[in-house]
């Protein structure tokens, strides 16, 4: 099994984290503007893209200071299939240490490279925007 892994400090606390991973209008301010997200354990996050025919779907697990987790529970993209994507939150330096990691992709090869490197983007897209309220999210649908 492979997984990406990125780690960030924001100078935030990590409820402002928590809020821009759990509420659909943090995720159109860092991930995706075409977004359908209620928030909270057991809803489903349903990110839409320009360049993909159906959106994802991930279910929400968890939700706390300390860490969030999401499932893929969608037959698309096939590659996400049975994968997890975690975000930690530790303090660190008066902010919020993310430790990101999508967890249990098949293997290294195929996808894997391009979502490694677009997961990079949106890691920089994410700290921007809760430091300052506008990201760089990707291109909606």
């Amino acid at each position: 099994m492979a997984r990406i892994v990125f780690e960030i400090d924001i100078e935030a606390p990590a409820s402002k984290v928590v809020e821009a991973l759990d509420t659909e209008e943090g995720i159109a301010g860092w991930w995706t503007p075409s977004v359908t997200f209620p928030g909270g354990v057991g809803s489903t996050l349903a990110p839409s893209f320009a360049a993909a025919p159906v959106p994802f779907e991930l279910r929400v697990d968890e939700v706390g200071d300390g860490q969030v987790r999401w499932a893929s529970v969608g037959d698309f993209p096939p590659h996400w299939a049975g994968t997890e994507v975690i975000w930690t939150l530790t303090p660190a330096d008066g902010g919020t240490r993310v430790h990101f990691s999508h967890e249990g992709w098949a293997d290294d090869t195929g996808p894997f490279p391009s979502s490694a490197l677009t997961w990079g983007m949106l890691m920089s897209s994410l700290k921007q925007y809760v430091e300052t309220g506008t990201g760089a999210p990707l291109p909606g649908a």
